[in-house]
């Protein structure tokens, strides 16, 4: 029954890896097209500079992406979960949900709240490192 049930994760693994690098791959051409877009109406973003960060979330969103790949390889290749590269992961995530968030409409609580995430995955992937040592 084991033999069954690793098969089956290796499956399931392999392709969840498939579709997160057609996530990916979509991703950049999405990224792709709107920083072409952008650069070709250059007179609306220096009047919106909004659209520019759009383009980083999407960059960063991207990124996540990768890192994602990276840790399905992980489980893949060794069989158990990389928490460093969890921790990096949620990380660059929170990044992202960052870079995207509109300062005029974000209650000073949901900041804090940001804050105190960044701090504690900075702390617990500081300590996992710690460890690996």
């Amino acid at each position: 029954m084991d033999n069954i049930a690793e098969k089956f994760e290796r499956l399931a693994v392999a392709a969840l890896i498939v579709l997160v690098m057609a996530t990916i791959l979509f991703g950049t051409a999405v990224v792709a097209w709107s920083l072409v877009d952008d650069l070709l109406h250059l007179q609306s973003l220096a009047v919106e500079p909004k659209a520019l960060f759009d383009v980083f979330g999407l960059f960063v969103a991207v990124l996540v992406g990768v890192e994602l790949l990276k840790v399905l390889r992980h489980l893949l290749q060794s069989h158990e979960v990389d928490t460093v590269l969890i921790v990096q992961t949620a990380l660059l995530a929170l990044c992202n949900k960052i870079i995207a968030l509109n300062l005029h409409d974000t209650s000073w609580t949901t900041l804090l709240a940001v804050a105190g995430l960044i701090v504690a995955l900075t702390a617990a992937s500081y300590v996992l490192e710690l460890g690996r040592k």
